[in-house]
Formats: C-alpha cells, structure tokens, sequence
C-alpha cells in the first residue's frame, strides 16, 4: 500500500504538520534558554509527547489506517484524537501559563516567545479537537439509522 502524501495538501490533515512542526520549533527554543527555573519539565514532557503523538497520527493518515482499521475496542480514530487532542490543549496551556511565570520572575524575553508557541500549539490543538469532534459525531450518526428498530418507546401508547 503506497503512501498518500496528497492527503496533507487540505487543512485537516494540515494542521498535524502544523503541530509538529510547532513542537519542532518549541523544541530547539527552549534548548536555546540557559536559565531553567522550576516547572520546565512539564514543558518537556509536552513537548515530547506532542512529537510522539503528531508523528503517530501523521504515520496512521500517511498509511490510511483510519479509514480501514477500527481502533481500540471499536473507538473510531477520531476518537481517540479526540482524546490525545484534549490532552494536548491541556498541557500545552499549563505550559503557557509556566513559561508566563517564568519570563516574569527571570526577565528573560525567551520564555515569553516560548508562551506565544505554546498557546500557538494549544490553538492549533484546539482546532484538531473540534474537527475530529465534528468527524466523531457525523460518523456515529451512521451506526444506528432511524427505523432499524422497529421497539416503540416505553412511554408511548400506540
């Protein structure tokens, strides 16, 4: 099964190249800051796993697993980036508010470009959530057309 690369050419799948190549820029600016103040190894961890996770996702879209395979125990894909998309904003806004606090007991101008790239990431998270969310409903729609049950209600009388 060849790769579909054309998939990232349209703004749902865009916006994983996005992430990563946020977190790849988030990654080498924060190597760059020398100061390392208390809290900064809640912006690693962020940052790694949001790495982890957008190389995961763009693995799955490249090979369109999500398309063919169901995911854990019949979650569909959207699902579960759902999930990682809501722990991602999570993180990534308490890393904003760390480097926020940081830039203001340091007054090193680096944790303030580091705020702006993680709430950057945290949009961009954001913005994946309400797609899949959007992507999860229409595909739940599907599972239980109306009229397949033919059970009237408990409280209707006809």
């Amino acid at each position: 099964m060849p790769l579909n690369v054309s998939r990232f050419k349209k703004l749902p799948e865009l916006v994983k190249l996005l992430s990563l190549l946020t977190s790849l820029t988030l990654l080498i600016y924060l190597g760059t800051i020398k100061f390392r103040p208390p809290g900064m190894s809640v912006i690693w961890f962020t940052i790694g796993c949001s790495i982890v996770f957008d190389i995961c996702t763009i693995a799955v879209l490249l090979k369109e697993y999500d398309f063919s395979i169901m995911a854990i125990r019949m979650l569909p894909y959207a699902a579960i980036e759902c999930v990682g998309s809501i722990l991602a904003l999570i993180f990534y806004v308490i890393s904003t508010a760390i480097s926020i606090s940081s830039e203001e007991v340091t007054d090193d101008f680096g944790f303030m470009v580091v705020a702006i790239i993680c709430l950057l990431s945290a949009l961009i998270h954001l913005s994946n959530l309400v797609v899949n969310i959007r992507r999860w409903n229409n595909g739940s729609h599907h599972l239980n057309p109306a009229g397949v049950y033919e059970y009237s209600n408990y409280g209707s009388e006809a």
